[in-house]
């Protein structure tokens, strides 16, 4: 491949009689103040900044040393006291050219960013000291662009991904060429694309990192990476990245999840529970024994829920054990056991081998088989509290899963004592968050009386620089929840399923529809995010009590 020549600077051609100072200057700066940073001369600025080494100086940008003057580049007025104590620094008279806040902030974060670490946090506006609010694929591509090597390049995207608090990274091949995606918040976004001639490269490099085999790209591959990343100058933090690649038609695809070791983790008031949902999972976690099972779909935030609920009871008084695939997290005051079937350490030989350590609450990351489930349900009947996670759409569904995977009914609805189904809807970003009118065809999807439309604290976010433009900032937990009672210990013993969410509805149970519509209503997100996270079937209105569906929504307003 030909090597494309770097330019030659405009200070350069200038000291070689090719262009004149007007001709040089129009060069590294257009008529609106945009600068051409390619053609700046490092030279130049580092005359500049040695010169005026320890005087505090205002947002400049070294432009051209000509003929015993210097040319700056500002988006700010500097005042004249501060250019006659440059002059007198520097022995040159002093020009100041306005040029555009963007381009300021571009050549300043070029200059001192490091890509040889990776670093979490956000940067700083150096103009005003605040956060940037700068497009993530603008910062993104600067960092690239600043990047020596395919080492330096997958570092830049891990930092610009951890900087706006991303899941996940996508680098997908496409056949222009390797686009990358960050999952934000839980929806995946468009971050760039980098060229094609070295979007194999990157992928190699990738899977160098994470002990992968680069001579085996027919088949998929998974691998871990250990790295260190800063937090805001303090001490050095450990990052473990999963990574798991997939041949596909045009290349390689890789993704990497993200898993910040610090604890990310507050309290449980905070996880967006309702005053009445976190009032009865208190309550649960002030039992001297029983299990309490979690359900959702990857992604729904069970782990976050478990570890926050975790640290709330870990107390000196207590012996709290996990076993995990993988530990997500390190915990304070916790023990924490990591599955390896090739070693022979399942979930339900690890959860044996507890039993053993005289525990007081254990965690099983998930139940899979019947042996595991087993020992779970008799250590909540002999003494534990247990923490267990299911993949199931609703909290009913999580019993007759159960009850699949093999335990006596008996057992489990005597060790049962409540089940939490959850999903993560995205908040209303708090900077750009204005009133609106709901639409009534999303309404009516809710089945809401005319009484509760009034009542509604009805918001949307605009879009702002906060939120990336997507109006949404931040997510919390939408909740459904089935407290075990002596009615539903019979059911699960020997009812049906039908049965069972019969008497839920019925009953004044947590469902995800009460949850969605009081965080709706309350101005927390919106209806279209409702809907985007939960089924249809989940908001569907089966209470013979409840109001019938409104169809007066019309006249909204």
């Amino acid at each position: 491949m030909q090597t494309v020549p770097w330019p030659v600077s405009a200070w350069k051609q200038l000291k070689q009689g090719k262009i004149s100072c007007e001709a040089a200057l129009s060069l590294v700066r257009n008529d609106e103040g945009i600068l051409n940073l390619d053609l700046l001369d490092e030279e130049v600025c580092s005359r500049f900044f040695q010169y005026c080494q320890g005087q505090k100086l205002p947002p400049v940008v070294p432009l051209l040393l000509w003929q015993s003057c210097f040319y700056l580049g500002s988006p700010v007025d500097v005042p004249a006291e501060v250019l006659e104590t440059i002059g007198d620094r520097t022995l040159t008279t002093v020009k100041v050219l306005p040029i555009s806040a963007k381009s300021y902030r571009t050549w300043y974060h070029t200059r001192t960013a490091d890509l040889s670490r990776i670093t979490s946090s956000r940067l700083l506006d150096p103009i005003t000291g605040q956060q940037s609010t700068d497009d993530i694929g603008e910062t993104t591509e600067l960092f690239l662009s600043k990047a020596e090597g395919q080492i330096e390049r997958i570092k830049a995207i891990i930092s610009s991904a951890l900087q706006h608090q991303a899941s996940d990274i996508h680098l997908e091949p496409t056949l222009e060429g390797l686009r990358v995606r960050y999952r934000i918040d839980g929806v995946l976004r468009n971050i760039t694309l980098l060229p094609m001639e070295i979007s194999r490269r990157v992928i190699v490099a990738l899977k160098v990192m994470a002990n992968m085999d680069i001579a085996d790209s027919r088949r998929p591959q998974d691998g871990r990476i250990g790295e260190k990343y800063q937090v805001d100058n303090e001490a050095d933090q450990s990052m473990d990245m999963r990574v798991s690649t997939l041949p596909c038609v045009c290349g390689e695809k890789a993704v990497v999840r993200l898993l910040p070791r610090e604890n990310p983790f507050t309290t449980i008031d905070k996880l967006g529970f309702s005053p009445k949902a976190l009032k009865i999972y208190k309550t649960w976690l002030e039992q001297p024994q029983g299990i309490i099972v979690f359900t959702g779909p990857t992604g729904s935030g069970k782990t976050s829920t478990l570890y926050t609920s975790l640290q709330a009871i870990a107390t000196e008084h207590v012996n709290v054990v996990t076993v995990e695939d993988p530990v997500e997290y390190v915990l304070p005051c916790i023990t924490q056991t990591q599955v390896n079937e090739a070693a022979g350490m399942s979930f339900a030989a690890g959860l044996r081998s507890i039993l053993r350590q005289d525990p007081d609450i254990i965690m099983v990351g998930e139940v899979r088989d019947h042996e595991t489930a087993e020992t779970a349900i008799r250590a909540a009947l002999t003494g534990h509290l247990v923490f267990t996670t299911l993949h199931t759409n609703d909290a009913a569904g999580a019993i007759p899963r159960i009850k699949d995977i093999g335990p006596d009914p008996g057992l489990i609805s005597d060790a049962l004592l409540g089940v939490v189904a959850q999903r993560l809807v995205r908040r209303i970003c708090p900077h750009c968050a204005e009133p609106t009118q709901p639409n009534p065809e999303l309404l009516a999807i809710l089945q809401l009386d005319a009484a509760q439309i009034k009542k509604g604290n009805w918001r949307r976010g605009r879009g702002c620089p906060s939120c990336f433009q997507s109006g949404y900032s931040g997510r919390e937990a939408v909740v459904e929840m089935l407290e075990v009672d002596d009615r539903i210990r019979e059911l699960i013993y020997d009812g049906t399923m039908t049965q069972l969410r019969r008497h839920l509805s019925k009953s004044d149970s947590i469902s995800f529809r009460t949850s969605a519509i009081e965080k709706v209503m309350a101005g927390v997100t919106t209806v279209e995010e409702v809907l985007r996270v939960l089924p249809r079937s989940a908001l569907k209105l089966t209470s013979a009590g409840e109001p019938e569906p409104l169809h007066l929504v019309q006249r909204l307003g």
